[in-house]
């Protein structure tokens, strides 16, 4: 993480080219974090999952993001708990196509960057726009915040996943007589995981020789 006291080391020029660096840098960061999130919830991994990715803009992967959380987490506290969390990173993805897509210099009245932003949505306008490095590192902070928050959907949806082949498993024997074997969720669950297996052996590529 980048403190304060060295980025006041930098010469101003190479420091505002380091401050939106280490934004954009955090933001990519964070927007793996969404496709792995949205690769979990589809249960889609490997090719299939960096294939999704790469062909969807950051808005449309946090509309899928929030559709799916919604449909498919039983948990509604949950759910609600990522719908925010999706909103958040939403917010973060319109900060960075400003500073993407926004020329910039160091700020003659910060210590940080002077943006040259142009709005033009409804009204021609030049919005003032300089960010300290205090307001960078407040940026940095919210991003990680959220990537770490949303990554762990990762973990709850796999332990869902563990849970529902535990409970909802049934042997062919159990499902005549109407019973549940106390082994059949568990012979379940080891199916689920092969065949999860077998699907990610088929999408790599083959070595060559």
């Amino acid at each position: 993480m980048l403190s304060k006291a060295y980025l006041l080391t930098l010469d101003p020029n190479v420091r505002a080219f380091t401050l939106v660096g280490a934004f954009m840098g955090h933001f990519a960061l964070l927007e793996v974090g969404i496709n792995a999130a949205i690769g979990e919830v589809l249960g889609i991994k490997s090719v299939r999952r960096a294939i999704v990715g790469r062909n969807m803009g950051f808005d449309d992967k946090i509309k899928t993001l929030r559709a799916l959380v919604d449909s498919l987490i039983a948990n509604r506290e949950e759910a609600k708990k990522f719908d925010t969390l999706a909103k958040r990173a939403r917010t973060c993805g319109e900060l960075r196509n400003i500073v993407a897509h926004t020329p910039f210099r160091s700020s003659p009245t910060s210590d940080g960057v002077e943006f040259f932003p142009v709005s033009a949505s409804s009204k021609f306008a030049f919005p003032d726009m300089d960010w300290s490095i205090d307001d960078f590192l407040k940026h940095i902070d919210n991003i990680e915040q959220v990537d770490n928050d949303l990554r762990s959907i990762e973990i709850r949806i796999s332990i869902q996943r563990i849970a529902e082949a535990l409970i909802g498993s049934r042997s062919a024997a159990d499902l005549e007589k109407g019973t549940t074997s106390p082994l059949g969720g568990l012979f379940g669950l080891g199916a689920a995981f092969l065949d999860e297996k077998e699907s990610d052996d088929e999408e790599l590529p083959a070595r060559s020789p």
